[in-house]
């Protein structure tokens, strides 16, 4: 499926995008209101002013119940909550890259939710990075692992 930026640049998916499917209803409008401004890597939050859905990444607390698991197609450990629910949003995240053979743009993520931090483990985490993963994780059960990764301890 092909999308439009604000500023009229094409929009396309990639095969092995992390673009979550809830967000596929509001997409278009999403993308309406980014302009690439001359960017070629665009991470935008927009809020769209009412609940649009449940995001996955949550604040953790003192008394959550914390465990690290591999997802598929990821190169290290995922922070997961066990005793908690998805939280109501307005906002999308999207990141979007320039196409290298190409005058448009690639999805490479679009979910329902605030921007996250790379996780520690990636190539472009930061000290920040390492920071909001210690205080925010996935709700356990919203995303595909990889069985028999769990582990209670930190990885990082």
């Amino acid at each position: 499926m092909e999308y439009k930026l604000g500023s009229d640049e094409e929009v396309r998916d990639r095969y092995n995008s992390h673009f979550h499917q809830e967000v596929l209803q509001v997409l278009p409008e999403v993308l309406e209101k980014i302009k690439s401004r001359g960017r070629t890597f665009i991470i935008e939050e927009i809020d769209l002013g009412q609940v649009i859905g449940k995001s996955n990444c949550v604040v953790t607390r003192p008394n959550d119940t914390i465990v690290y698991a591999k997802r598929p197609k990821r190169w290290g450990y995922t922070r997961f909550v066990k005793n908690r629910q998805p939280e109501q949003s307005s906002s999308v995240a999207v990141i979007l890259k320039k196409a290298e053979d190409g005058d448009f743009f690639i999805i490479i993520t679009a979910f329902i939710g605030k921007i996250a931090e790379p996780e520690p483990w990636d190539r472009n985490a930061t000290t920040i990075s390492r920071e909001f993963w210690n205080t925010h994780a996935l709700v356990w059960g919203c995303e595909e692992i990889i069985l028999g990764t769990e582990i209670s301890h930190c990885p990082w």
